[in-house]
């Protein structure tokens, strides 16, 4: 239906129709309350979540894509296209998906999960980001908490869209800070000294990482039931009780922010910049790192690699340990639940492997090759193979009789083998006898 705006223009403009309440998927609009959504304050939650991203450029990446994924639902709601994303897509897991606080920023908004029926199988259950309904209320909260967000954090904060009627837009134009109020000069230079600040300890630490010099692989091999725990030998060369508390006050930290966010007692952004150089500067950086190699067959190889190290690298290195057969076959490196094999090109620090890590060996196409799995030399330091299902042995002085705590018992009968009959105490004797 089109009208005309004016009679002497000749301009002609569609005429705006009331939003469709049909129900039909992906195209109403509504202008009441929201029904079914998230409560509001899940906004604000997952808001102060996003402020303590560490890193600047992924912290600032997230905010303004989601930014685009609201303001593209809000300019033109209608538009079906605006309001669906597929969490499978490379470009929107890398942006935004990887952040658990951004995707529940678009739940509070109004996306929810379903499957994609255009991918094939098991791979399209829960693949999808859609929105039913387009709650212009809800949507335009969130564009508001985003731009609290974004002038604190100091990224730059785009207008609220106008490309749809919005009366809620309308009713808080004298009120929108993304349009009028500035941040203070004198608060931008000190946000951006911050960020300056943050990112040249960023550098440092890589610099440390990167420049550390060679060190020896120091190869061992024990099998997993003698081995000592990994963190044992960690703590013996980095201090790791340090890295432990540190991280405690910082979960302590978000936990008490977001509870505050719940009861409405902090609706302020703390420098999200500001408290990742206090933890920047007190987080020790790691140049070496100890990588456990887990066999099929429970051996374990423990060698001493740089943290900078790339995984092509590590893999060139731990080849020449390995038996001829495994070298033959293709074979990987990999960490499990979930599966996560290590990248050619990724480092042993981008991959979370410092100060130590566990990983195991697997093999291309199935194919597995019986042990032994080390070289020769590596293989005859190990010894003979634990007994299966013998279990942990126990010091006859630790059993329940040597420690006071009474005789042992098969369920269902006697006494245990090899166990003296109790005695029973002097009164319970003389009482039986009577």
């Amino acid at each position: 239906k089109l009208k005309a705006i004016g009679p002497s223009t000749g301009r002609w403009v569609r005429a705006r129709r009331p939003p469709p309440r049909s129900g039909r998927a992906m195209t109403e609009v509504s202008y009441d309350p929201p029904a079914g959504l998230p409560d509001a304050s899940l906004l604000m939650t997952s808001a102060q979540r996003l402020a303590a991203i560490p890193e600047v450029a992924d912290r600032e990446v997230a905010i303004l894509t989601l930014f685009k994924l609201i303001d593209g639902v809000l300019g033109t709601p209608e538009e079906a296209k605006k309001r669906r994303v597929k969490k499978t897509n490379e470009t929107f897991h890398h942006k935004v998906g990887r952040f658990s606080a951004a995707i529940e920023f678009l739940r509070a908004a109004g996306f929810v999960e379903g499957d994609d029926p255009e991918a094939e199988g098991d791979a399209g259950k829960g693949a999808l980001l859609f929105m039913p309904v387009a709650y212009l209320l809800r949507l335009t909260d969130a564009h508001h908490t985003l731009a609290q967000l974004a002038q604190q954090v100091g990224v730059e904060v785009p207008p609220l869209p106008g490309g749809s009627f919005n009366p809620y837009c309308s009713s808080q134009q004298s009120a929108d800070t993304t349009r009028t109020a500035k941040a203070p000069a004198s608060w931008k230079s000190e946000a951006e000294r911050l960020r300056e600040e943050v990112k040249k300890r960023q550098r440092e630490m890589k610099d440390k990482v990167e420049c550390a010099p060679p060190i020896d692989m120091q190869p061992t091999v024990f099998w997993m039931s003698a081995g000592r725990r990994l963190e044992e030998v960690i703590r013996e060369s980095s201090a790791a009780d340090e890295d432990r508390a540190a991280d405690n006050a910082l979960l302590q930290s978000q936990v008490a922010t977001a509870k505050a966010a719940i009861n409405g007692t902090n609706t302020k952004f703390e420098s999200a910049d500001k408290k990742r150089l206090a933890e920047l500067s007190h987080k020790r950086v790691h140049e070496s790192c100890i990588l456990r190699v887990v066999f099929p067959d429970k051996s374990v190889l423990q060698v001493h690699f740089r943290a900078a190290e790339r995984g092509e690298k590590v893999m060139e290195l731990i080849a020449p340990l390995l038996a001829a057969p495994v070298r033959e076959i293709g074979w990987y490196l990999y960490q499990s639940p979930p599966l996560k094999k290590l990248g050619p090109r990724e480092t042993l620090a981008a991959a979370g492997f410092t100060p130590g890590a566990n990983v195991y060996l697997g093999f291309e196409g199935g194919a597995r090759p019986p042990p032994p799995y080390l070289e020769p030399g590596l293989a005859s330091q190990l010894g003979p193979a634990p007994v299966a299902g013998q279990g942990v042995t126990t010091p006859p002085s630790f059993t329940g009789e040597a420690m006071g705590w009474g005789v042992g018992r098969t369920l269902g009968g006697g006494p245990s083998a090899g166990a003296a009959p109790a005695t029973p105490p002097a009164g319970a004797a003389a009482a039986a006898s009577a």
